[in-house]
């Protein structure tokens, strides 16, 4: 996990880890995902929003996601 990521910073995502989608396209601790998908080999993404607790909000593949942030990585 990196803490000092910020909006626009192009991140790696490993396979294997789930990104998960809401309702709202916002995460709150009283939502359930509405949809999910496991990544299927390691990607690069967009990070969109450096979300309060344990996500990220990024883009990938044209849509809004969030991720653990244990689970992303910093290009260099």
């Amino acid at each position: 996990m990196i803490s000092d990521l910020a909006k626009g910073d192009l991140v790696f995502i490993p396979s294997e880890v789930t990104l998960l989608q809401f309702d709202n396209n916002s995460r709150s601790k009283s939502e359930h995902p509405n949809k999910w998908l496991k990544t299927k080999k390691p990607a690069h993404a967009l990070l969109a929003r450096n979300e309060k607790g344990s996500y990220y909000k990024i883009l990938y593949e044209g849509q809004y996601w969030f991720v653990d942030k244990s689970n992303v990585y910093e290009c260099r």
